[in-house]
């Protein structure tokens, strides 16, 4: 039945799309247990990190050097079944430790197989990895971009387990294989995997990236990547060996990336022609198959993962070490880097070569559809205004620890549930992502507003424009501010978000900031107010410009100051009022949640306002408590 080419062919592209989307699933998964529970929970410090991040990929040659013992069908089994059993079990058991080990063992099966599934053919890694793109956003576009991985539940568990079932039934399908490769000479090009997937992931594929640069509303934005994917598949199909389109692709693939923080009208312009263009380059990138072995696949494919993780640990590990340049820098390094080897890969471009994702487009178009289901079920409803007495405004302040509690784990439905019990009508966040690769690239604003029925929402992006700051009102906005605090010699960005709310006919302030956690490690452990005072009073005073006297006004945010400190005196001596202090009961403290010692996080307010109630929520959904407060006219 399956013995002729074509038919063959596309079941070889179904088998590489079901191995990418695991893959992907368990490399996200990976780098998110790296940084919240190794880091953040163990407690093991940045730079011990980074040879746990390699080593599933230096250890992936192990794979594909096992052709010479098993075979290549033996090897291929084993590879399948490592991944697809990794991946169940990551899905089934909650347990911090145990889904490190897992995501990292199907991190190490995904990238070996990489080679194995380059010797089923050319498309196979071409087309598996374009439509496994597509399937992998689709299936987080069910969810309004949360990743199947950080899926509670039953449901969740039988899709995986429906993945993996069909991944084994398609790899039985498909057998015997076929010996192919890249040579060494002109093999090389695979190596650019690394850049094309780290941008496809950090931009194209990120619904918080797009929706928050692109000013389009979340659901709506994963609804135009599924749809931009399957164009690129019927591109690949029809144009791929043509060299005009191909560079023409190149230059503006370089321009998304170098435009990734332009205003909306430079971004869509370029956003929206290259997802089709990204997968040009990238089908240029792999070379014809049949006259090389599976060594050289191994090493170039192996070597190009090995340069995405690269790529990730230099984007992000400027966030806590001063390495001379930040994440804007470095990414304009890899919009070159993407671009030297898009220009080789166009240039070599063979004159007759065919479609790579001929007869697999229309797959793409049935998984596209799955974002309509996430678009259908948007909405929440809406916690009435009413149950606070008349004029009371209920704000509250949130550090949320990106969505993860103090096991390591991702609970963004335990911070759903702080909120949505607390009753607040205005809530000011801190630390929240919107598609951060570190962080299970969840844009996590949508599914939070989504979840509890905020119409009303702003962002502020002070890092990249996938984390910061934000605020989620019952209010309508009527203006939003945003300004960057200066960094004083520290590598990590913080800003100063504000709206503009309307209560009841009249203008409100909220503003939701956060200051320096650490300046000088060494003199912190001894005196942490002498090491982040020479930063917060600048950062302070950046606030204080920007607030300029206005009233009524509500600030919330993480201080990282104690009540004492002479940060918050200046605060105070400025006119802000802090709630705790006129009705709170006992120390309120709010960090940390799983030994609370310090009370960090505020809700100032000005004068013409008065704090009838104050209080703590103590969840470990976060490695802070958030902090409530009632304020009212007096």
């Amino acid at each position: 039945m399956f013995d002729t080419p074509e038919p063959r062919r596309t079941l070889k592209v179904l088998l590489g799309a079901l191995v990418f989307t695991l893959g992907a699933q368990s490399l996200r998964f990976f780098f998110g247990s790296i940084t919240w529970y190794l880091r953040d929970t163990v407690g093991i410090p940045t730079l011990r990190l980074i040879p746990i991040a390699l080593a599933p990929f230096v250890g992936a040659v192990i794979l594909p050097s096992l052709v010479r013992r098993l075979t290549l069908r033996g090897t291929l089994w084993t590879g399948i079944w490592i991944l697809v059993t990794a991946r169940v079990v990551n899905q089934a058991v909650d347990s911090p430790a145990t889904d490190l080990w897992t995501a990292a063992l199907g991190t190490f099966a995904f990238v070996g197989l990489l080679p194995l599934l380059l010797s089923l053919g050319r498309p196979a890694l071409v087309g598996g990895v374009l439509l496994g793109l597509t399937l992998d956003s689709a299936i987080k576009g069910m969810r309004l971009s949360l990743d199947l991985a950080y899926q509670p539940g039953v449901p969740a568990l039988l899709v995986v387990v429906a993945l993996a079932a069909v991944t084994v039934y398609l790899a039985w399908l498909v057998l015997p294989l076929e010996h192919q490769g890249v040579t060494w000479g002109a093999g090389w090009l695979l190596i650019g995997l690394g850049p094309f997937l780290f941008f496809e992931f950090l931009v194209l594929q990120n619904q918080g990236w797009t929706s928050e640069v692109g000013a389009v509303a979340g659901p709506q934005t994963q609804l135009r990547i599924a749809v931009l994917n399957v164009v690129a598949l019927i591109a690949v199909g029809w144009l791929e060996r043509n060299r005009s389109v191909g560079l023409a692709a190149l230059v503006v693939l370089v321009g998304a990336a170098v435009a990734a923080e332009a205003t909306p009208l430079v971004f869509n312009s370029f956003a929206l022609l290259a997802v089709p263009a990204a997968a040009l380059v990238w089908a240029s990138l792999v070379p014809d198959t049949d006259r090389g072995g599976i060594a050289a696949s191994a090493v170039y494919l192996i070597l190009g993962m090995f340069l995405f993780v690269f790529m990730g640990l230099a984007y992000y590990l400027p966030m806590d070490i001063d390495f001379g340049f930040g994440q804007e820098e470095a990414r304009l390094a890899f919009a070159v880097v993407l671009g030297l080897f898009g220009l080789a890969g166009v240039v070599s471009l063979p004159a007759t070569r065919p479609g790579a994702t001929r007869q697999v487009w229309a797959f793409g178009a049935l998984a596209a559809v799955l974002p309509l289901l996430g678009l259908a079920s948007a909405g929440g409803a809406a916690r009435p205004l009413e149950v606070l007495e008349e004029g009371t405004i209920r704000a509250m302040s949130y550090n949320i620890h990106s969505g993860y509690d103090t096991s390591g784990r991702f609970d963004i439905e335990g911070i759903a549930r702080v909120i949505e019990d607390s009753g607040a009508t205005i809530v000011g966040l801190q630390e929240i992502p919107r598609g951060r690769l570190i962080s299970g690239v969840t844009d996590e604003l949508t599914l939070l507003a989504d979840r509890l029925g905020f119409e009303y929402f702003a962002f502020f992006g002070t890092t990249d424009p996938t984390w910061g700051n934000a605020i989620l009102s019952r209010y309508p906005i009527v203006a939003v501010e945003k300004e960057y605090l200066p960094l004083v010699g520290t590598p990590l960005r913080r800003g100063y978000l504000a709206v503009t709310v309307m209560v009841d006919g009249q203008e409100l302030l909220f503003i939701s900031t956060h200051l320096q956690h650490v300046n000088d490690p060494a003199v912190h452990d001894d005196d942490p107010e002498a090491d982040l005072y020479p930063v917060h009073t600048e950062q302070i005073a950046t606030i204080l410009r920007e607030w300029g006297g206005r009233q009524p006004a509500i600030m919330a945010g993480d201080f990282n100051a104690r009540p004492d400190w002479r940060q918050i005196g200046e605060l105070e001596a400025a006119g802000w009022v802090d709630a705790w202090d006129v009705a709170g009961k006992g120390e309120g403290f709010t960090a940390n949640s799983a030994d609370p010692k310090y009370r960090i996080d505020y809700i100032f307010y000005t004068p013409d306002l008065v704090a009838v109630d104050a209080g703590v929520i103590q969840s470990q959904a976060s490695d802070h408590f958030a902090v409530v407060a009632d304020l009212t006219r007096p």
